[in-house]
C-alpha cells in the first residue's frame, strides 16, 4: 500500500492534521464503520515513520483489520476507498476552518433565514460586520465574498417584502462587476503571458470592449486603484515597451500593498521583473538594471518574496547577482550578509559563497573569489555553472593561461555531460565558453600576430558575438572583446 493514492496522500499531512483527521474518522456523524476506523489508526501510526513502511504492506494491513479473513484484495480497496472518501472531504473543511473570511458565515444566515431564527440571524450578521479581515489569496475572492454577503442580505430584504428602497441591489450587482472585472484582467495578462513564453494561442475574447467600460470617465470603476493596476499589467505584457504602464503598476502597488495578500502581490511584481528583465537584455540600458534592483530591494524590505519566513536561494541568488551588475556594491554586501540568515539551513553554505566569490570577482579581488568559490559544494547545477563561469573570468582576466583553457574544457565536458541542464542552459554556455576562448586566443597573441591577422580575428569574433543570439554573460563578453579592440583599427 506504500504507494496507494490513501497512503500518499497521507504522507503530506503533518503530525498535527493526522491526529484531527483521526477525530473526523472517528466521529459518529461522518463515519461510523468500525474497520475505516481501525485503518485509518493503524497508517496514522506508521505512515510517517521511514523506518517502519514495511507495516504498510497490504497483507500486514489487511491482517491487522481482518485477523481471521484470508487476504482479500477487493475488500482491503473498499475500505481504503472509503477513508480517501473521507480524508477528501477533510481536507476541504481543514481549509474553510483555517480561512480567516466569512463565506462560513453568511452561509449559515442563509440557513438561519430558512428556518426563520432572525434572533441569531442578527447576532451571526453583527459578527460578520465585526470581522473585516479576510485571508484570500486573491484580491477578487473578496469582491466575491462581499457578493454573497450582500445577495444574502437583498433575499432577506424580499422576503421581508421589499417596499422600500435597499442598497443591498447595487452592491451585489457592484462587487460582482468588481470580481469579474479584475477575474478577467488577471486570466487575460497570463494568456498574454502563455502566448510569447510557450507559443500558445489562447484567445481573451471581451477585453477591448471591459478596457474601453474602465477607461470611460463616467465608469464608475475608472479611479479604482486595484482595477488600474491590472489595467496596466494588461497593457504592459501587450506592449513590452509600454515603460510608462510599468511605472503606474509600480507606483499604485507601493500605496495599494496592503489590498493584496503576500502571494498575490509576488505574482504581480513578477510581472514588473519580467518586464525590466526583458527590456534589459533587448536594449543593454543599465536602467532597467536599477529598475529591477529597486523592485529587488522593496520585495525583501517587505519580505514579500519569503516562503513561510524563508528567502528561497534561487532569490537570494538572483538578488545579489542584478545589485553586483548594477554595481551596488555597498548594498550587495550588506544584503549578502544580513539575509543569509532566512535561507534555509542546507542552502546557507553554498549559495552564500557564491555571492562572496560573484562580489569579489566583480571588485577585482580575485583571490577573495577563489577562496570564496571553494566553499560552494554543487548539489545544484545552477550553483556549478555560476562558480565556474566566474572561475573562467577570473583566469581570462588574470591571463593564466593554462588554468584558463583547462577549466573552460572540463566545463564544456560537464555541459555536455548534465541531463539536468536545459537545453537552453547548454546552449547559452556552451556558446560562452566558445567565444571567450575565441578572445582569450586573440589576447595572448595579439603581440606576436601581425596588425592585419588581429584585426581580421577580431571582427570575426565580433561578427560572431553579433549572430550568436543566445549566450551566457554577454555583457562581460562584450566588455573583454571591446578591450581587444586593435588601435589602428580604432583610428581608422
Amino acid at each position: 500500500m506504500q504507494q496507494s493514492k490513501l497512503v500518499c496522500l497521507l504522507r503530506h499531512l503533518n503530525t498535527k492534521e493526522l491526529g484531527r483527521f483521526e477525530d473526523y474518522v472517528y466521529s459518529p456523524f461522518f463515519n461510523k464503520h468500525q474497520e475505516v476506523r481501525r485503518l485509518c489508526t493503524y497508517l496514522n501510526k506508521y505512515v510517517l515513520d521511514e523506518k517502519k513502511q514495511h507495516r504498510l504492506d497490504k497483507h500486514k494491513v489487511f491482517k491487522h483489520l481482518y485477523k481471521d479473513r484470508p487476504f482479500d484484495a477487493n475488500a482491503l480497496h473498499g475500505i481504503t476507498a472509503k477513508l480517501l472518501v473521507l480524508l477528501h472531504d477533510f481536507l476541504v473543511i481543514l481549509h474553510r476552518t483555517t480561512q480567516q473570511n466569512n463565506q462560513h458565515y453568511i452561509e449559515i444566515l442563509a440557513q438561519l433565514r430558512k428556518r426563520k431564527q432572525f434572533k441569531d440571524y442578527e447576532a451571526v450578521l453583527r459578527k460578520i460586520e465585526r470581522h473585516t479581515e479576510h485571508n484570500y489569496t486573491d484580491v477578487e475572492d473578496w469582491y466575491w465574498e462581499k457578493f454573497h454577503y450582500h445577495d444574502e442580505l437583498d433575499v432577506r430584504f424580499v422576503n421581508q417584502g421589499g417596499r422600500f428602497n435597499d442598497e443591498n441591489l447595487q452592491l451585489k450587482n457592484d462587487f460582482l462587476d468588481r470580481f469579474f472585472i479584475i477575474k478577467k484582467l488577471k486570466i487575460a495578462c497570463e494568456m498574454i503571458n502563455r502566448n510569447r513564453i510557450i507559443g500558445t494561442d489562447y484567445e481573451y475574447r471581451l477585453v477591448e470592449e471591459l478596457l474601453a467600460y474602465i477607461e470611460d470617465p463616467n465608469s464608475p470603476y475608472a479611479q479604482e486603484p486595484i482595477i488600474l493596476i491590472y489595467v496596466a499589467l494588461l497593457y504592459m505584457v501587450l506592449d513590452q515597451d509600454s515603460d510608462e504602464q510599468f511605472k503606474q503598476a509600480k507606483t499604485l502597488l507601493r500605496v495599494h500593498k496592503e489590498a493584496f495578500s503576500q502571494i498575490e502581490l509576488k505574482n504581480i511584481y513578477d510581472y514588473l521583473d519580467n518586464h525590466c528583465i526583458k527590456q534589459y537584455n533587448a536594449t543593454s540600458d543599465e536602467h532597467y538594471l536599477h529598475e529591477l534592483l529597486d523592485i529587488y530591494k522593496y520585495l525583501v524590505e517587505h519580505q514579500i518574496n519569503f516562503v513561510d519566513g524563508y528567502l528561497l536561494d534561487g532569490d537570494y541568488k538572483n538578488i545579489g547577482t542584478i545589485a553586483i551588475s548594477a554595481q551596488d556594491y555597498q548594498w550587495a554586501a550588506k544584503f549578502i550578509e544580513e539575509y543569509r540568515t532566512y535561507l534555509l539551513p542546507q542552502h546557507q553554505t553554498s549559495v552564500y559563497a557564491l555571492l562572496k566569490g560573484y562580489l569579489a570577482h566583480a571588485q577585482k579581488e580575485y583571490r577573495q573569489a577563489l577562496l570564496a568559490l571553494h566553499d560552494v559544494h554543487f548539489t545544484n547545477y545552477t550553483y556549478h555553472l555560476g562558480a565556474k563561469i566566474i572561475q573562467v573570468k577570473i583566469y581570462y582576466e588574470t591571463e593564466e593561461g593554462e588554468a584558463f583553457y583547462s577549466l573552460t574544457d572540463t566545463f564544456r565536458s560537464y555541459i555536455k555531460r548534465n541531463e539536468q541542464i536545459p537545453k537552453r542552459f547548454k546552449i547559452a554556455y556552451d556558446n560562452f565558453i566558445a567565444l571567450v576562448r575565441h578572445a582569450y586566443r586573440i589576447l595572448e597573441n595579439q603581440a606576436y600576430w601581425k596588425d592585419e591577422k588581429v584585426i581580421r580575428e577580431y571582427q570575426k569574433l565580433q561578427e560572431r558575438l553579433a549572430t550568436t543570439s543566445v549566450v551566457a554573460s554577454r555583457s562581460w563578453l562584450i566588455a573583454q572583446i571591446n578591450d581587444l579592440a586593435p588601435k589602428n583599427l580604432l583610428e581608422s
